[in-house]
């Protein structure tokens, strides 16, 4: 909440933030407390990620590295595996003893860009295209969104979008 503090300075709106996040969450149909942490998908999520990130992203703009960051995902892009180990093993020690996060070892790794799959999109070769998934899930809502004798217009919507 210290961090918080420094960037949101109304007493009412971090009484507000520490009640949600001290208010538990539903597992299973029953009520559990929260004991640390902000609740997976929940609305604050994407804006504490940011207030707690921001001194990351600041971190890595002043190692001069090139990244990519959207709330608690981040891509940093290095020239070569060594670099990539490297920077990998400096900013693990940078998030968890600085700023007190837990990396998601799953989630983590180091490798080429191509094939890399980030927010629905996927990097190949020297283009950015939508990830498979994402474009099956804008089919369905734009599918969802208009009648049934839309359906011409909609392919042909989805065409001039895509080529």
């Amino acid at each position: 909440m210290c961090r918080i503090a420094r960037k949101v300075h109304d007493r009412r709106v971090l009484s507000l933030i520490g009640k949600f996040l001290r208010a538990g969450v539903k597992i299973k149909g029953r009520c559990q407390k929260t004991v640390r942490g902000v609740p997976q998908g929940g609305p604050l999520s994407p804006l504490l990620a940011n207030i707690m990130l921001d001194d990351f992203g600041k971190e890595l703009e002043k190692r001069g590295l090139r990244f990519v960051r959207y709330a608690d995902d981040f891509i940093i892009f290095v020239k070569s595996r060594r670099a990539g180990e490297r920077v990998n093993a400096s900013i693990r020690r940078f998030l968890e003893h600085r700023l007190k996060l837990t990396v998601n070892e799953e989630k983590s790794w180091v490798g080429s860009t191509d094939g890399t799959e980030y927010l629905g999109f996927v990097f190949k070769k020297f283009k950015v295209r939508w990830s498979d998934s994402a474009f099956l899930e804008f089919k369905r809502r734009v599918r969802k969104l208009t009648g049934r004798s839309w359906r011409f217009m909609s392919s042909c919507l989805l065409y001039i979008i895509l080529c």
